[in-house]
């Protein structure tokens, strides 16, 4: 009997052994085809192919490590500084190149896990591009200068952060000195090399213009192609020494009062005539009719007479430039609350900047495409400041805020063709870039786009208030 018994609890425990080993392995077979299978493998065991493809993971876990710390060593060792923050603005990691370049020389990270970025580096433009990164999941770019006491001069930075995975953000940081150094050095010689060939041109001019009138009527055309070549010359020069002093000198060469701005864009859009008759083009003005500001008239009336020649440049025969002023509120990466600024927007009606060009267009001398290339010069005795202007400056009309694509000719804002074209010379390429350094002499910023509506050419500038 008691064999009986044994024999049965022998044959249950078998059977119970062989449905625990097949439910086994039907798992084992289930987790097998999760992950993959090897057909070369198929003859062994289901544990046995577990084991198999185990040991293959770690061996490509342990690579992929090998892979990381490879690039981890590469990182650190790079001539470009490059850190990395979690979701939270954590410091995750940071290499050497990144810490000499940022005046780190503790290493807090390393016995914190909690240790802000700002804790370590000191930056609110820093900081600012992080969150622009991770807020709109795009690559941005900054130049700054960053102070690491009150009496240092400042180290001029570049920093492009990138999304990364997980919200985390990587920036690479690029030392700028260098290039700045070599970018004013070359504005220091460009400013010598004009300045000498100033009196030299001076003098040839006044010779052509001598001999004008002594030589003989076939021979004319020749001495009038010459004088205007010569012209052209001084006026390049003339240009670059403009820039030069802008450059160098920035605020210390304005000379600040106050100015009605709408009436000192109406005195350029009026000086521009000959250019406008020839494109029978108008004007359409919205915003401020009248506008007081703390500025250097001459500097500003510049501007805008480089901008609107600009824009008269590139518009069609029969179009309308399209001209807005208003005060806006923006945020500003140098001070917590926002500061509010003069906003002008100048738009034409032409092609619009090509896309690659548009980091480009305020460089010296930089030339887009033909369909953006300056065909005509400034008229022959323009004024170069708003006080040579002594035409009467009527106010402009009311208009409407919509915009009509439509030309709006009234009063002094739209003439007919009369004069003949100018002859085809081609600009310096100087006026944008001296545009845009006037601008950053009065605090304020300039920026180039192509407008969603015309898809012209739409060039703003933003004037604070306050001038310091």
């Amino acid at each position: 009997m008691a064999l009986l018994w044994f024999l049965a609890g022998l044959g249950l425990g078998l059977g119970l052994l062989g449905w625990s080993s097949r439910h086994f392995n039907r798992q084992v077979e289930q987790i097998l085809h999760t992950l993959r299978r090897d057909p070369s493998s198929s003859a062994l065991s289901p544990l046995s192919r577990l084991t198999t493809l185990t040991n293959q993971l770690h061996q490509e876990l342990y690579h992929h490590q090998q892979q990381v710390l490879g690039w981890q060593d590469i990182l650190y060792r790079s001539p470009i500084g490059y850190l990395q923050v979690d979701r939270a603005d954590h410091l995750y990691w940071i290499n050497e190149r990144a810490c000499q370049l940022l005046h780190i020389r503790s290493r807090p990270w390393e016995t914190s896990a909690d240790c802000l970025l700002l804790e370590v580096v000191r930056s609110i433009e820093l900081d600012q591009l992080i969150d622009q990164v991770r807020t709109h999941q795009q690559a941005h770019q900054i130049d700054w200068t960053i102070h690491f006491s009150e009496w240092s001069q400042g180290m001029a930075l570049r920093a492009y952060g990138l999304p990364l995975a997980e919200e985390h953000v990587g920036v690479f940081i690029e030392d700028r000195r260098e290039a700045k150094n070599l970018a004013e050095d070359r504005d220091l010689w460009t400013s010598d090399v004009a300045h000498e060939l100033k009196t030299p041109l001076t003098s040839i001019r006044l010779m052509v213009e001598a001999l004008e009138s002594q030589v003989g009527f076939q021979d004319r055309p020749q001495i009038g192609r010459l004088l205007q070549e010569v012209i052209r010359l001084s006026d390049l020069v003339k240009d670059l020494l403009e820039l030069s002093r802008i450059t160098f000198n920035q605020a210390q060469t304005l000379q600040i009062q106050a100015v009605n701005v709408p009436d000192l864009i109406h005195k350029a859009w009026l000086n521009l005539e000959p250019l406008i008759q020839q494109r029978n083009l108008s004007l359409l003005y919205q915003g401020l009719e009248t506008f007081t500001l703390d500025a250097d008239p001459n500097r500003l009336y510049r501007v805008f007479l480089n901008l609107l020649d600009n824009a008269i440049k590139h518009s069609p025969t029969d179009q309308t430039i399209r001209v807005q002023v208003e005060v806006s509120t923006q945020a500003s990466s140098a001070t917590i609350t926002p500061i509010q600024y003069l906003c002008i927007d100048i738009i034409d009606s032409g092609l619009g900047f090509p896309v690659e060009a548009l980091p480009h267009v305020f460089k010296r001398f930089y030339r887009t495409d033909p369909s953006r290339t300056r065909i005509n010069p400034a008229p022959e005795g323009s004024p170069e400041t708003f006080e040579q202007y002594q035409m009467p400056s009527p106010r402009f009309p009311s208009l409407s805020t919509d915009w009509d694509p439509k030309p709006i000719r009234q009063g002094l804002l739209s003439t007919p063709p009369q004069s003949p074209p100018f002859p085809n010379l081609g600009g310096s390429g100087l006026g944008l870039a001296i545009a845009q350094q006037i601008v950053l002499a009065h605090g304020g910023s300039i920026q180039a786009r192509n407008h969603p509506q015309t898809g012209g050419a739409w060039l703003q500038v933003l004037l604070p208030l306050q001038i310091d």
